[in-house]
C-alpha cells in the first residue's frame, strides 16, 4: 500500500492489524514453548485459505481514497474510520499465506477488539484487545489480552508479544515515513475510530477561502500600525552578548511574512529593550516555523532553550505558541466550507481535540522555561492574533474570532500560573488582518512589518504595563 501523504494507512489499519499478528504468534508460543497442544493451530499454519474477494478489495480501496480526499489539507487533519472501513482494509492486506479470515473488528469506547479464527481442520477462533494511548503526539498500544477460543493466553505470553508489537509496529517511525506530524487525539466511540492533528507546516488558508475574502475586501486600506515611534524596525536577527534575550516560538518568531529578521517583533523588541534597560543585549532567535505546542517538546527548540537557561544570563524570555495548534484547524474546510462549517460536527471535533491537547502541553513548556529562569529575569507568553478578521462583518469573522478568543484564555490562565507577563496582539490586530498580514497579496497568514509593528508592540505594551 502506497504512504499517504499525511498518515501511513498501514499505521491507520495498524492499529488493529498488529492484534491479528498478535494473537497468530501468542498461539504459535503457547503451543511451542508452553509444550500444549492446541486443536487447529498447527494446521493452520499449513492449510491454504481464500485470498480476499474483489467486492472486499474494491471496498478497502475505495476507503484509501476516502482518507487521500480526507488528509488533503496540509495543515490538519481529520480522519474518521468505522468498523466496517477497518475490517475491510485489514481483510484486505491479508492473502492466502496469512492462516487467517473471517476477520471483524469492533471500536468500542476504551479500546479496539479484532476477532477472526486460524484456518486449518479445526478452526481456531482468536480475539484480541488493543489500547491505545495517545501521549505528547505519539501513539503507543497495549495489549491488554489475547484469547484463543474461549481460552485466555497465560500472562507470561502476554509479556513476551508486548515487544513484539513495539517492534512490528513502531508508529512513530511510521509517522515520520508517511510525512505526519502530530497527533492531537485519537478518539474511540463505539462503532467509529476518530484521528485528528496537525502538520509541520503550520496554519494555512485554501485558495478558495482567499478568492472569497479578495472579493469581500477589495481594497484594505492603509491604517498605521500603533507603536511605530516606540518599536520601529531592529538592527539584528541574532547576536553574541550577555546578558541574552531569548526568543521562542512558532513561525511569528521565526519572522515568516517578511524578508529581513529585522522587521520581525523579535528584532524590533530587542532594540526596545535595550534602549529601555540602557544596555546592550545578545539575541537568540530559536523560532521555529510550524511548530506546535506539540513538535516544540521533540523538535529541539525546547531543549535548547533549556540548554541556554542553565549555560548563559538569560535576562528576557519571549514565547509565541498556538497559532499552529487551533488555526490549523479553524482554517480547515471542515470548518469553513461546506453546509454546517462551524456549527458541524467535524469542526467542533476538531477544536475541542485541539485545545484538550493544548493545555497539558502549554502548562509542561512554561513551566520548564520557568524553572530555568533566573528570579529577575522578564519572561512575556504572546497571546493569538486572528488572521481572518478582516473588519467588514463577515460571519467567519466572528467564528474564528471566537476560536481564537478561548484560545488566548487559555494562554493567558498558565501564563498567569508561572508568573509570566500576557503580551496580548489580538485587540491591536483586531479588523486590520487584510492591511497587516499577507493574506490577500500572497495567501498567507502572516504579519506584513505593519503586523510585526504590531506584535512588536503588544510586547512594549505589556512591559509598560
Amino acid at each position: 500500500m502506497f504512504l499517504l501523504k499525511l498518515l501511513s494507512l498501514k499505521w491507520i489499519a495498524g492499529i488493529v492489524f498488529v492484534a491479528v499478528l498478535v494473537v497468530g504468534a501468542g498461539a504459535v508460543y503457547v503451543a511451542a514453548v508452553g509444550g500444549v497442544n492446541i486443536p487447529g493451530v498447527s494446521d493452520a499454519l499449513r492449510v491454504d485459505v481464500e485470498p480476499p474477494s474483489p467486492e472486499v478489495i474494491a471496498r478497502a480501496d475505495q476507503v484509501e481514497e476516502d482518507i487521500k480526499e480526507a488528509i488533503e489539507d496540509n495543515s490538519a487533519f481529520f480522519l474518521e474510520l468505522t468498523d466496517q472501513n477497518l475490517t475491510d482494509l485489514l481483510q484486505s492486506e491479508l492473502s492466502s499465506d496469512d492462516r487467517i479470515h473471517n476477520l471483524n473488528v469492533e471500536i468500542r469506547e476504551d479500546d479496539v477488539k479484532v476477532s477472526g479464527e486460524l484456518a486449518g481442520r479445526v478452526g481456531v477462533g482468536f480475539s484480541g484487545v488493543i489500547g491505545v494511548v495517545l501521549e505528547l503526539g505519539q501513539v503507543q498500544l497495549d495489549l491488554k489480552s489475547v484469547n484463543l477460543s474461549a481460552l485466555p493466553t497465560p500472562g507470561f505470553v502476554k509479556d513476551e508479544i508486548q515487544p513484539f508489537i513495539d517492534e512490528v509496529l513502531d508508529i512513530n517511525e511510521r509517522l515520520r515515513e508517511s510525512g505526519a506530524t502530530q497527533i492531537q487525539a485519537v478518539n474511540l466511540n463505539p462503532g467509529v475510530l476518530q484521528i485528528i492533528g496537525v502538520q509541520a507546516d503550520g496554519a494555512t488558508v485554501g485558495d478558495n477561502l482567499i478568492a472569497s475574502l479578495r472579493d469581500a475586501v477589495p481594497s484594505p486600506g492603509s491604517p498605521v500600525p500603533p507603536g511605530s515611534d516606540i518599536v520601529g524596525p531592529g538592527r539584528t536577527g541574532n547576536e553574541d552578548g550577555s546578558p541574552l534575550y531569548l526568543a521562542l516560538g512558532d513561525s511569528l518568531a521565526a519572522n515568516v511574512g517578511v524578508n529581513d529578521p529585522t522587521l520581525g517583533y523579535v528584532s524590533r523588541f530587542h532594540s526596545y529593550l535595550e534602549n529601555e534597560r540602557n544596555e546592550t543585549l545578545g539575541l537568540r532567535n530559536l523560532g521555529i516555523s510550524g511548530e506546535s505546542t506539540i513538535s516544540i517538546l521533540s523538535s529541539g527548540q525546547l531543549a535548547q532553550a533549556i540548554s541556554l537557561l542553565n549555560s548563559q544570563n538569560v535576562a528576557v524570555l519571549t514565547i509565541d505558541l498556538g497559532a499552529n495548534d487551533v488555526l490549523a484547524h479553524v482554517g480547515s474546510d471542515d470548518c469553513l466550507q461546506g453546509e454546517q462549517g462551524p456549527r458541524g460536527a467535524a469542526c467542533q471535533a476538531r477544536i475541542d481535540a485541539a485545545m484538550e491537547a493544548f493545555v497539558p502541553n502549554f502548562r509542561d513548556i512554561l513551566a520548564q522555561l520557568k524553572q530555568g529562569l533566573g528570579a529577575n529575569a522578564e519572561f512575556y507568553v504572546m497571546t493569538v492574533y486572528n488572521p481572518f478578521d478582516m473588519g467588514i462583518g463577515l460571519p467567519l469573522e466572528d467564528f474564528t474570532s471566537g476560536i481564537v478568543d478561548e484560545l488566548n484564555q487559555l494562554i493567558r490562565q498558565e501564563a498567569d500560573s508561572v508568573g509570566a507577563v500576557v503580551a496580548d496582539p489580538f485587540p491591536l490586530m483586531a479588523d486590520n488582518a487584510a492591511a497587516w498580514t499577507n493574506m490577500l497579496s500572497d495567501s498567507d497568514i502572516h504579519p506584513n512589518a505593519d503586523g510585526f509593528q504590531a506584535l512588536a508592540f503588544s510586547l512594549a505594551e505589556a512591559r509598560q504595563g
